[in-house]
């Protein structure tokens, strides 16, 4: 008896101190063994490029109709965005602020922490010009915004900054970034950023060079106020972007839904969308040529046309079957969807209906959840890239920099690459990853291109170059991926102002819809911060800045005032 209590008591014993020294382990349950609990920075940054699509192009789907980039197939498909206005009680065009405080945000600190305390110089550059990207958009899009506290552990409440602050702590931000990718004292022990970066392949010189580019934005901003420094914004695109090869392209994949295009057949997004009227004015002579199209005028159409735009089934109506729509007013034809008789009322009109921006003369999603290669028009391809970035854009910039410094030779030299460096966007014949070309059918032919740049729609005298010239064809370089860029443009011009020189509105034949009650007649200057996070959980600070007034959209920002 007494041996068997003896064995009971070392079992006994033996139980209890294995359980008390694994017992911290065995409650853990926090701790996963198979998933790294302080991960590399090469295993996160992938991450954060892949997180960018979502914020920009989420919320393409609205800010593309503030700028008539695109607009609703049907009057009854408008809604609020068609009108200038927002969706209450909703995260409609919140996805931005989504990016910044959440989707890059605090991984963007671990990079930079992990990275620091690693020699990781090239990683912790990296997501520092991430950073200052995120909040230039954060607060172009919706102007005060949470800097100075985000990211601060133990708050539950968070202070709006104004823009001017935002905007310099941006640029400090990116010279950061430029100064550790200039850093030539990595630890040799360390993954480099080419087993994380897939957008350069670790190239520091080509991050660097977008760096000045996010410099060239943000200082260009501020093109009303007498502190504007337009030989500053041009030493910053000098420093940017030469080529397009060097253009910031986020590839997707498509092996799933998220990693596909947002705007592709497969994810659906796009089916009650439709090309606007205005870029269509733009591109087919009417606009820049100041021509009625026809086919005897032809060779003034923009050879970019059929690679951006996709036409109906009728063509005859001058420019070969290109038509948009008009800011809230919907497709008049776009109900015509039956079979009817040859050659009747409706069978002629069904053939005038505004395509898809998928192909040519399709009116409904041809492969929604099914990734099928036949359909790849330019930028809405499933497997294709989105541009952040272009060389094309940082031209514009330059160019619009030096007329206002009184360059003009600058600027129309800028200007004439800004339009050359597009149509070699669209032309290349390789894209990153094996993505999807951008040109339909087969490239623009350099008889094509010397046509146009011949043509009435080009200045070709330094002389004759002014503002409205530069600012169109900029918008039609930017169209269909740089929503936000264009926005910002607009706004800077207050929409509807006048070109100094021809007295007529830079954004010409640009018309305003009719806009929503709650704007009180003012067209939008700024989105409202994201509902669940701002409008649930910090009502003091909207209150302070105005953002619970049922207008706050249309306060216009600190950027684009005088």
């Amino acid at each position: 008896m007494k041996k068997y209590s003896f064995i009971t008591l070392v079992l006994t014993a033996l139980v209890l101190l294995i359980t008390v020294s694994g017992c911290k382990k065995y409650l853990d349950v926090n701790r996963d063994e198979d998933t790294p609990q302080n991960p590399d920075a090469s295993s996160v940054f992938p991450a954060m490029l892949g997180a960018i699509p979502r914020g920009l192009q989420f919320d393409a789907r609205f800010a593309s109709k503030y700028i008539q980039n695109w607009g609703a197939n049907t009057t009854a498909n408008a809604g609020v965005f068609d009108f200038m206005s927002y969706t209450g009680g909703s995260d409609n065009n919140g996805d931005i602020w989504r990016q910044c405080y959440f989707g890059l945000g605090k991984n963007l600190d671990y990079i930079i922490e992990n990275g620091t305390s690693k020699g990781q110089w090239d990683y912790v550059g990296a997501a520092q010009v991430l950073k200052g990207m995120m909040f230039q958009y954060a607060t172009d899009y919706h102007g005060e915004i949470i800097f100075k506290e985000a990211f601060l552990e133990n708050k539950a409440f968070f202070k709006y900054d104004d823009q001017e602050t935002i905007y310099k702590g941006i640029d400090s931000i990116l010279r950061l970034g430029i100064s550790n990718l200039s850093r030539t004292d990595n630890e040799v022990t360390t993954v480099r950023l080419i087993k994380g970066d897939y957008v350069y392949d670790g190239s520091n010189a080509k991050w660097i060079k977008f760096a000045w580019g996010l410099m060239a934005r943000n200082a260009h901003r501020i093109t009303n106020k007498p502190s504007y420094n337009a030989d500053s914004v041009i030493a910053f695109c000098n420093r940017s972007f030469t080529t397009p090869t060097e253009d910031f392209l986020i590839p997707f994949d498509a092996a799933k839904n998220d990693d596909a295009n947002f705007l592709g057949t497969f994810r659906n997004n796009l089916a009650l969308y439709r090309q606007s009227d205005f870029v269509v004015r733009l591109l087919d002579g009417t606009v820049l040529a100041g021509v009625t199209p026809s086919p005897a005028n032809a060779f003034t159409r923009d050879p970019r046309m059929r690679h951006l735009l996709t036409c109906s089934e009728d063509t005859a109506n001058g420019n070969g079957g290109f038509r948009g729509v008009g800011p809230g007013t919907g497709d008049a034809f776009a109900a015509l969807t039956g079979v009817y008789v040859v050659g009747s009322a409706n069978w002629l009109n069904a053939r005038k209906r505004v395509p898809a921006p998928w192909a040519d003369s399709v009116y409904a999603n041809p492969s929604a959840s099914v990734f099928n290669p036949l359909y790849k028009h330019y930028l809405f391809a499933d497997r294709v890239v989105m541009p952040v970035m272009t060389a094309s854009e940082i031209q514009f910039i330059k160019a619009e920099a030096a007329l206002r410094k009184g360059d003009a030779a600058t600027a129309l030299t800028a200007y004439n690459s800004g339009i050359n460096f597009h149509f070699d966007f669209i032309n290349r014949s390789t894209m990153p990853r094996g993505n999807v070309v951008l040109f339909t059918g087969n490239p623009i032919t350099a008889n094509e291109r010397s046509t146009y740049m011949g043509s009435a729609n080009v200045k070709t005298t330094a002389a004759s170059l002014t503002l409205t010239d530069i600012m169109l064809q900029k918008y039609i370089a930017l169209w269909g991926w740089g929503f936000f860029e264009t926005f910002v443009d607009m706004r800077r011009y207050h929409w509807t102002d006048v070109d100094p020189v021809t007295n007529v509105q830079v954004y010409k034949t640009f018309v305003l819809p009719v806009v929503a009650a709650e704007n009180f007649g003012k067209p939008v200057y700024r989105v409202r911060p994201r509902f669940n996070s701002e409008y649930v959980w910090n009502r003091d600070e909207l209150l302070r800045i105005g953002a619970l007034n049922g207008d706050y959209h249309t306060y216009e920002c600190w950027f684009s005032k005088p």
